[in-house]
């Protein structure tokens, strides 16, 4: 019972002094990472390359705003692990249920109890947030992790390394979404958008709005197209693109010049929103291929399209519901020139009531228009 006693006390002994930083020393004494430390030298002096440990978290912040990063452990005994990190200038920030034994400084964390690996093979992380003071216009994050056998015992089989340094910028005054550039330009049947922005701040992200006009019709609503994520807070150009390929929801007229018009709505994460210039595409239907609107319209249950083909093509005419999902394929074959009719009964395609688009494609060609099916 005495050598028991006496082996616990050996062995509360040794973890003491593994979390001696939990006590109060001088920092410079305590800090694990490069900031204001030597590494884990309670358990060995020299650091292990093999040991793999970073940072990943946003690189650029707002002063006093307040980010969530992760502390990421890999490689060595890989049985437990404990970690250091340390902001220059900011706070760090607690985040999980042992914030009180995690606490050291204002700006430095280390871990009360070592984290388990589930196995030798993966990594570990933790998470801890950081808040950007507004004494520089950039701040560096320090780490050290250390890899442990989980004897509760530190000695040479513990390794540790550091990690490579986190530069973040600390933005001192809120920077808009600046953007650069905005084009459109038409490849086969679809538009290919494409913008630039030089700085962003709060960016939730881009909705994509197109508008339809022609010569001879009053300009459409605006409608949502699509969506494309923002970068956040960033100073670095960045390069954004979208595709619009569903011209098969359009109703255009024959033998018009149609514009199509796109502009861009920025939304910040608050819900504020801003809109881009306008840039417009123009679509030419050709006076020898044409798609008729359907007769009669509203139908029920037959009804007859007609089209015209100025040379011998491979077409294909599909119906497509409003969300654009193919319900039928009418024709798929071979046509000589010439004006053509088909006759699409809605007993046969089992189609409910509702609004249908028919879209008929000739090689280069792509014309669509919308019937109603009445019951």
């Amino acid at each position: 019972m005495k050598i028991n006693l006496i082996l616990l006390g050996i062995f509360i002994s040794f973890v003491a002094f593994s979390y001696s930083g939990l006590f109060e020393h001088p920092t410079e004494l305590l800090g694990g990472t490069e900031l204001n430390g030597a590494g884990c030298v309670c358990h060995t002096v020299e650091r292990d390359t093999t040991v793999k440990v970073w940072i990943e978290g946003p690189d650029t912040l707002m002063v006093g705003q307040t980010a969530i990063y992760h502390m990421y452990l890999a490689g060595g005994p890989a049985q437990a692990g404990g970690y250091n990190v340390a902001g220059r200038f900011g706070n760090m920030v607690l985040t999980d249920s042992l914030s009180f034994w995690d606490y050291r400084t204002p700006n430095e964390l280390t871990q009360a109890f070592p984290l388990v690996f589930p196995s030798t093979n993966d990594t570990i992380y933790w998470e801890f947030g950081y808040t950007a003071s507004d004494s520089s216009t950039t701040d560096t994050l320090y780490s050290c992790g250390l890899s442990i056998v989980y004897d509760g015992i530190p000695d040479s089989l513990d390794r540790w390394n550091f990690g490579p340094k986190f530069p973040i910028t600390i933005i001192q005054n809120v920077i808009p979404v600046e953007l650069v550039s905005f084009s459109a330009e038409p490849i086969g049947n679809s538009v290919l958008l494409k913008w630039t922005t030089s700085t962003e701040t709060n960016n939730s992200g881009f909705q994509i709005e197109r508008s339809v006009s022609s010569k001879q019709l009053t300009e459409s609503n605006w409608e949502t197209i699509g969506f494309v994520p923002g970068s956040g807070t960033t100073t670095q150009t960045k390069f954004y693109s979208f595709t619009d390929n569903q011209f098969h929801t359009l109703t255009l007229t024959h033998n018009l010049n149609h514009t199509v018009r796109y502009r861009i709505k920025q939304i910040d994460f608050d819900g504020n929103y801003n809109f881009s210039n306008e840039i417009e595409v123009s679509i030419d239907l050709p006076v020898d291929f044409y798609l008729e609107q359907n007769f009669p319209n509203p139908f029920n249950p037959i009804t007859t399209i007609r089209f015209k083909l100025d040379k011998e093509s491979r077409i294909s005419m599909k119906i497509f519901d409003l969300p654009g999902n193919e319900i039928a394929t009418i024709i798929e074959q071979y046509c000589k020139a010439g004006e053509h009719a088909v006759e699409i009964n809605s007993i046969d395609l089992n189609l409910k009531s509702g609004v249908y688009i028919y879209q008929l494609n000739a090689e280069n060609y792509s014309v669509s228009k919308k019937m109603i099916l009445l019951k």
